[in-house]
């Protein structure tokens, strides 16, 4: 019991030092401008209106370009909103939901080292070791700089697939449900995951006779992660079409030739994107790793150091990965240049790192160093701490975060989301008055009975025949009923807009939010995927009560372990 107290202890302490990192903006409500911040800060609100609908899992972003919407949820990761959407239900104010769901990962990842380390290492250097990991430089950028709010949600899980993608055998069940976890927070991430666990595989257990089964295991348990999570995946993958993908990928901010890290060709031929990213924290993750990986090296097998080793190998081949080492794979590969930035890589790589130094300070490994790597390894650390004391000092000098009555109004939404059908005039319509101005201009009276994030309803009473355009995009999704009649998708070819046909006399107009057939396929995946993670489960769990029956036995006759029959 006693024990039991200091670990509770050690992981309150952690806790309280992430809600340290985050106080400045809890307290001022402030975080460095950045055009995301506000782009999150809607999207959380709009899910969280829609999951108050009754939505459990919300696909439409009802307040964006002028309250037409678009299919957001349908394509950007869930599971960050889910999190700001149940401290909004705890009453908190959406500004604070926000910054409370961006401390989350930090608890996650800090939770994630402490547990880790506590098996090789005493309590304090536990807490020592996960605070330290928390103040990687390249998660505050993330979270202060570029309001990445999923993306750090998705690194303690990316960390725990890499980790278990790391051993001879991994765990079928844990890989699939880690990887589920990274694609549900950041789908991006989940690519940057594979890439980067399957080139480490390869570095650590090359492909032959005694490593096969381990691979299997490992592309069992990845296959049924995209299961799992293909309620969300298969939609957003397929469906893009739909929607305007270009928008991630057009215009020279988009250049993924200019963001790789540590660019030494590609910089003289196409520039930079970005150089606090490709160079200082690149380097600093290159460096963290390089060290960890020459300290590590020879460990036995099953040590903490070995450990490291294994997170070491994984971070360079990220790093590798968001280099221009890796261009032939960008040019050969569509697919990566989704990624819009190589050197996203080197973020899980530089967390990698961190957690590796951090293993070897708390197994002694200080003492055991000469002096020319005690000066690396203390010249590292000191520009990672000078690097995080900047960031932290950049909140200082930020921006009030606006309340809601300022960052709802008005024409807002990503140009990427706008659905397929928009044409040009859909601006006109809402300059004339939307529905209101449709109705004047037609001569109907209109009257809106429901409105809410997945639904519309409107009476109408028509002197004549005529074509309506309703306030919403055109997209498949939408059911349109006239009278609890269902009528086939018009489009209204100037705006894009959903249009309706009711002849002279009152009229009830209903637009219900009805899914794609893709929504369907998707959910049957995970249904299957999620029976047989429970078989695996099951199977995993009476094997284990096996063997330790057989152990038992053994123990019980004096008969001899089977190595010990061989020798």
């Amino acid at each position: 019991m006693i024990e039991r107290r200091r670990y509770v202890a050690g992981l309150v302490a952690v806790t309280l030092f992430a809600v340290l990192l985050w106080l400045q903006p809890l307290l001022t409500l402030r975080l460095p401008h950045q055009v995301d911040l506000l782009v999150h800060l809607r999207w959380s609100d709009q899910f969280f209106a829609a999951v108050r609908d009754g939505w459990l899992l919300p696909r439409w972003a009802y307040a964006s370009h002028g309250g037409l919407g678009d299919p957001t949820f349908m394509y950007y990761q869930p599971l960050f909103y889910y999190l700001t959407s149940a401290f909004a239900l705890a009453g908190l104010d959406s500004r604070y939901a926000l910054l409370w769901g961006a401390l989350v990962p930090y608890v996650l990842l800090g939770a994630v080292v402490y547990f880790g380390m506590l098996r090789h290492a005493g309590r304090r250097s536990a807490v020592l070791g996960a605070c330290f990991v928390m103040c990687c430089p390249v998660l505050l950028f993330l979270s202060a700089q570029m309001a990445a709010f999923p993306w750090v949600l998705s690194i303690p899980f990316s960390v725990l697939f890499l980790a278990e993608s790391g051993t001879a055998r991994p765990r079928v069940a844990r890989v699939a449900v880690l990887l589920c976890l990274v694609c549900l927070s950041h789908l991006l991430s989940g690519m940057i995951a594979l890439f980067t666990a399957g080139l480490g595989r390869l570095v650590l257990a090359f492909p032959n006779r005694r490593t096969l089964p381990g691979h299997v295991a490992w592309a069992l348990g990845v296959a049924l992660g995209l299961g799992l999570a293909a309620f969300f995946v298969y939609p957003a993958v397929t469906q893009l079409n739909l929607i305007n993908p270009t928008g991630w990928t057009d215009g020279p901010n988009f250049d993924w030739r200019r963001a790789f890290a540590l660019p030494v060709v590609t910089f003289a031929r196409y520039g930079l994107r970005w150089a606090a990213i490709q160079w200082p924290l690149s380097l600093l993750a290159l460096g963290m790793c390089a060290v960890t990986l020459w300290s590590a090296r020879g460990a036995p097998a099953g040590t903490p150091q070995a450990s490291a080793f294994r997170l070491a190998v994984f971070g360079l081949a990220a790093i590798a990965l968001g280099s221009e080492l890796a261009y032939p794979l960008y040019a050969l590969l569509p697919p990566l240049q989704k990624l819009q930035f190589p050197y996203r890589f080197m973020f899980i790589g530089a967390v990698l790192g961190s957690i590796g130094i951090a293993i070897q300070f708390t197994q002694g490994m200080w003492s055991r160093w000469n002096n020319a790597l005690r000066v690396l390894v203390l010249a590292l650390v000191a520009v990672y701490g000078a690097q995080a004391l900047y960031l932290q000092w950049s909140i200082h000098g930020g921006e009030r975060l606006p309340a809601h009555h300022e960052y709802i109004q008005g024409s807002f939404g990503q140009p990427e989301y706008v659905p397929a059908v928009a044409r040009p005039q859909w601006k006109t319509y809402l300059e004339t008055g939307k529905l209101d101005g449709e109705c004047r201009r037609l001569g109907l009276t209109c009257d809106v009975v429901m409105q809410r994030t997945n639904a519309l309803k409107v009476v109408m009473t028509a002197p004549r025949q005529v074509a309506v355009r309703m306030p919403l995009f055109a997209f498949p999704a939408w059911r349109v009923s006239v009278d609890g009649h269902t009528q086939s998708r018009l489009v209204d070819e100037q705006t894009g807009l959903a249009l309706v046909h009711i002849g002279p006399g009152r009229h009830v107009v209903a637009m219900e939010w009805d899914g794609l057939p893709a929504d369907t396929i998707g959910r049957n995946i995970s249904l299957g995927s999620v029976i047989v993670l429970l078989l695996v489960v099951g199977s995993a769990r009476l094997r284990r009560r096996r063997q330790t029956a057989t152990t038992a036995k053994r123990d019980e006759l004096g008969t001899p372990e089977p190595d010990a029959l061989i020798s």
